[in-house]
């Protein structure tokens, strides 16, 4: 992709970006101020194979809690599976490893924290290793409730106050929201343009990817291809397999028992979230509150912010028409990079049919070699009459390899005057 069809689809992407703003400030002003906290109880672990250092696809990866399965994956190309348990409450459970041809890895007692990533390593052959995470890890519930209903009390107090504190703003943001309305309509326009200038940045894209296809077909190492026709190929192939073995299974053994470690350090810090857990719900109770009392001051403060937003959706209104401007002249630069790519690949194209002639040429270059190989094997040729045909050949296909030189060089200053 060339500089210009680059820096389009910078500024389109920043454009795009000020209609999502825009967006934004339209819908800010009618939010409610109450808002529920919701705490996520879902817990979310990666799980890594490998074998012999590379990762493994395929493997099933498996949560389970007394025999009965939990949550299971399987690994991808990265030898990577994420595995979500939904509503866990802190109990033990086993991960289990299996993929057909290789050994069952059971690591038992695991404790999951969310984010936590665990590494192993797999070994060929039947049977299952099996690990114990060491935990004690005990319920320990809340004894915080006396001072709760005192809480909730001033709770409520608060939110009255808040409620009637909101009915002042209400005639500031009608206002916004015309305003709003203002910015909307300029972003539509804006955006209509965009996805012109979109739909021609691609056709650029696509005329490029033609002419590049075009290069590699010019890009031709003469030397190299000459040297090609004299020399064959040797292939060779060795057997490793008790290597293998004996270094799979001591990867396995280490990947074991790092996972070991990571998996007992996830569960001490399960213990003490769950002692600190009980303080945390009381305090949780009383930050609640207090946000309340933030509610009610902010509410009060709406309607002066009201205002303020009022001023800001009529400034997005004017940004909006001057995003519509760049948004056009965006469109032209990428119509006039698409007229520039075709004209460099018409220009490839003409080399590209002068190489094509230059291959049917060494053809039948080739075919007069094979027939006069043929010659001399039988001996139906005088040995003088076979020479000077043998240097006729060579002399044509020295020829031919310049002319592909002059092609490589005519490509080349193409490239340099296109910028490619």
């Amino acid at each position: 992709m060339n500089m210009k069809i680059r820096k389009f689809t910078y500024i389109a992407a920043f454009a795009a970006g000020v209609m999502i703003q825009s967006d934004v400030l339209a819908n800010e002003v009618i939010m409610p101020v109450h808002k529920e906290v919701w705490v996520a109880s879902g817990v979310s672990i990666k799980v890594e194979v490998s074998y012999l250092g590379k990762p493994t696809e395929g493997v099933m990866v498996s949560l389970m809690n007394n025999g009965k399965t939990v949550m299971q994956g399987t690994t991808d190309k990265t030898g990577t599976a994420a595995l979500t348990v939904d509503d866990y409450k802190s109990q033990p459970l086993t991960l289990r490893i299996q993929k057909e041809g290789y050994k069952t890895i059971m690591m038992m007692g695991m404790l999951l924290k969310d984010g936590s990533k665990y590494d192993f390593a797999l070994t060929k052959g039947s049977g299952t290793i099996t690990t114990e995470v060491g935990t004690k890890i005990e319920k320990i519930e809340s004894q915080s409730e006396k001072n709760l209903e005192k809480i909730e009390s001033e709770k409520q107090k608060n939110i009255e106050n808040t409620e009637k504190a909101e009915q002042g703003a209400v005639k500031n943001e009608e206002k916004a929201k015309e305003y709003s309305e203002q910015a909307k309509e300029k972003v539509k326009s804006a955006e209509q343009t965009q996805k012109e200038a979109e739909a021609a940045k691609k056709e650029a894209e696509k005329t490029a990817k033609e002419s590049e296809k075009m290069e590699k077909q010019l890009e031709t190492n003469v030397d190299q291809a000459a040297k090609q026709r004299e020399q064959e190929a040797k292939q060779r192939e060795e057997q490793l397999n008790q290597l293998e073995k004996e270094k799979s299974e001591k990867e396995a053994m280490e990947k074991a028992e790092q996972a070991k470690k990571d998996a007992e350090k996830d569960a001490k810090k399960a213990e003490k979230e769950a002692k600190e857990e009980a303080k945390e719900k009381e305090e949780a109770a009383k930050r609640e509150a207090e946000k309340e009392k933030e509610a009610r001051k902010e509410a009060e403060e709406k309607q002066k912010a009201a205002e303020e937003k009022a001023k800001e959706e009529k400034e997005a209104a004017k940004e909006a028409e001057k995003r519509e401007k760049e948004a056009e002249k965006e469109r032209k630069e990428a119509e006039k990079a698409q007229k520039e790519e075709e004209k460099y690949q018409k220009k490839l194209s003409s080399l590209v049919e002068e190489r094509e002639k230059i291959q049917k040429k060494r053809e039948k270059l080739e075919k007069s070699q094979d027939k006069l190989d043929k010659k001399i094997k039988k001996g139906k040729i005088d040995p003088e009459d076979a020479r000077k045909e043998q240097e006729k050949i060579d002399e044509e296909h020295k020829k031919l390899d310049e002319d592909l030189k002059d092609i490589e060089k005519d490509l080349n200053k193409l490239k340099k005057k296109y910028d490619k």
